[in-house]
C-alpha cells in the first residue's frame, strides 16, 4: 500500500514538473511582429565619375611679347569686370604711340591745305585761270593727303590696340583660379598669365563608356554625389559629345549643375563627382535600413527560421535606396524578417509570432 502511495506521488510530482517547464518555456517566447521577404521593382542606376568645372572660365594671355611689369591680383580674390589684373611692360608701344600722333598732327595740316589749294584751283578753273592740268595735279595731291590720314588714323587704332593687350583686365566678374607668372618674367604671345571663373554656375564633365553611351540623351535629369556638399544635386545633361577619337572609348558628357543655396556654397571647381544615371527598372531585395545590425566588420539582419526560432543571419549590402538598403545575398525572396520584437533577440530564441 505504501509503494503504490509513493509511486502515485511520484508520478503527480513528474506530471507538476513537467507542466511547469512547459509553461516556463511558453512564457519565455518572445513576442515578435515579422515580415516576409519581397523582391521591389527600383529604377536601374547606372554610375559615372566625373569632375566638376565651372561653365564660365577662362584663361587669359596677351599678343604681346614684353616683360610682365606688375602682377594685381592672387588665387582666389575676387574681381569685377574691367579690374586691371597685371601689364606688360610697354614703353615701346607709348613711344610710338607718341610718334603716331605726331604723324596725325602732320598728315591733318597736310591734308587740310591740299583742300584749300584744291578749292582755290577748282574755282580758278571754273572761270578758266587755271589750266586742266593744275587741277589734275592737284586733285591728286589731295588724294594723297587724304589717303595719308587715313593711314595714320589706322596706324592710332593698332597702337591703342596694342596697349589694350599691354594691360590684362578681367573679362567679367568672377575669382582667380590661377596665377602662371609673376612680376618680372617674360610673357610671350598665346602664353597663359591668369585663370579666371564666373562663381555660381557649374557642371560636371562626367565620362560614359561606350556600351551605355545609348541610355543618356540630352535634357536627362541625373544625381550627383560631392565628396564635402551634403545630399544629391540634381543635374541635367546638356551636352554629349558624338565621338571619343581622343578620350579612350569615353564619351565626355557635361551636366550642368542645380544646387539648392546651402549646397552652392561647398561646389568647387576640380571636386571628384558620383554620377547616378536612373534608366529603366529592375527587382531587388530591400530591408529597412534600420534593421541591419553591425557586428564588426560583418552586417546582419534577424530573420525567423523554420523551427520559428530568431536566426540572425550575415548579409551583403548594396546601394542605398531613401531608408532602404539592398541585399545582395545571404536573404532572398520567401525569408521572414523580424521588423520588431519585445525582448532582446539571440539565435535559438523561442519566438511567439504576431
Amino acid at each position: 500500500m505504501k509503494g503504490s502511495f509513493f509511486l502515485l506521488a511520484a508520478g503527480m510530482l513528474f506530471q507538476a514538473c513537467s507542466n511547469g517547464e512547459k509553461e516556463k518555456a511558453t512564457s519565455a517566447q518572445i513576442a515578435v511582429t515579422v515580415q516576409e521577404v519581397k523582391s521591389i521593382e527600383v529604377p536601374k542606376a547606372f554610375n559615372y565619375s566625373g569632375t566638376v568645372a565651372s561653365v564660365k572660365q577662362s584663361t587669359l594671355s596677351t599678343r604681346l611679347m614684353g616683360q610682365i611689369e606688375k602682377i594685381l591680383v592672387h588665387e582666389g580674390e575676387k574681381v569685377e569686370k574691367g579690374q586691371l589684373l597685371l601689364a606688360l611692360r610697354s614703353n615701346d608701344i607709348l613711344a610710338k604711340q607718341k610718334q603716331v600722333e605726331a604723324n596725325i598732327v602732320e598728315v591733318t595740316a597736310a591734308y587740310r591745305n591740299a583742300e584749300t589749294d584744291l578749292k582755290r584751283i577748282s574755282a580758278l578753273y571754273a572761270s578758266k585761270s587755271a589750266t586742266k592740268k593744275e587741277l589734275d595735279d592737284i586733285n591728286t595731291h589731295y588724294e594723297m593727303m587724304q589717303a595719308k590720314l587715313e593711314a595714320v588714323k589706322k596706324a592710332k587704332a593698332e597702337v591703342t590696340e596694342m596697349l589694350t593687350y599691354a594691360d590684362i583686365r578681367a573679362p567679367y566678374a568672377g575669382v582667380i583660379t590661377s596665377r602662371f607668372v609673376d612680376a618680372g618674367d617674360m610673357a610671350n604671345p598665346g602664353m597663359p598669365l591668369v585663370a579666371i571663373e564666373a562663381p555660381g554656375l557649374f557642371e560636371v564633365n562626367a565620362h560614359i563608356p561606350e556600351s551605355e553611351i545609348h541610355l543618356i540623351e540630352r535634357n536627362d535629369t541625373v544625381s550627383v554625389i560631392l565628396n564635402g556638399v551634403e545630399g544629391d544635386i540634381a543635374g541635367v545633361v546638356s551636352r554629349i559629345n558624338p565621338s571619343s577619337r581622343f578620350s579612350g572609348s569615353q564619351f565626355d558628357t557635361r551636366i550642368v549643375l542645380l544646387p539648392k543655396v546651402h549646397q552652392t556654397l561647398n561646389i568647387r571647381s576640380g571636386l571628384f563627382a558620383h554620377v547616378n544615371l536612373y534608366k529603366g527598372k529592375e527587382e531587388k531585395v530591400l530591408v529597412p535600413e534600420s534593421l541591419v545590425i553591425d557586428r564588426g566588420q560583418l552586417t546582419g539582419v534577424w530573420t525567423v527560421s523554420q523551427s520559428d526560432q530568431a536566426l540572425l543571419r550575415w548579409v551583403r549590402l548594396g546601394k542605398q535606396y531613401a531608408d532602404r538598403i539592398e541585399v545582395l545575398s545571404g536573404i532572398q525572396k520567401g525569408d521572414r524578417l523580424i521588423l520588431q520584437s519585445e525582448g532582446r533577440l539571440h539565435d535559438g530564441a523561442s519566438l511567439q509570432i504576431n
